[in-house]
């Protein structure tokens, strides 16, 4: 399963990004996939995130037959291989307004999940 992240540039909330992926992996479990791919497009803090959820889970994730691994993308990647992605999950502080990449997705009937946080 690959799934796309991005957030805000003021998004910093660890606990939200792990229930996003909560859902991400129960999606996996029912589509019985056995490895996720995490694009992130950023910002940095995303990116950490992702990296830091991937580093601290490996072996539960391991023991349980699924591989993770995360790479970064520029936003242009999605432009044009949105059509690879089956999760999209945006990241941002209440009253921000989303990204591009998010209409992108909602457009190509892409699953977008947006979590909004303060």
């Amino acid at each position: 399963m690959i799934v796309g992240v991005q957030g805000s540039r003021n998004f910093n909330d660890y606990s939200v990004f792990l229930r996003a992926i909560g859902t991400t992996l129960s999606m996996l479990d029912q589509s019985g996939d056995k490895e996720l791919t995490i694009m992130s497009a950023g910002p940095s803090k995303v990116n950490s995130f992702a990296l830091e959820f991937v580093n601290v889970s490996e072996r539960s994730l391991k023991a349980r037959g699924i591989r993770a691994k995360v790479v970064r993308v520029p936003a242009a990647w999605f432009k044009t291989n949105m059509h690879d992605v089956q999760y999209f999950m945006y990241f941002s502080h209440p009253k921000e307004s989303v990204s591009d990449l998010v209409r992108e997705a909602d457009d190509k009937d892409i699953e977008v999940g947006i979590y909004r946080y303060a």
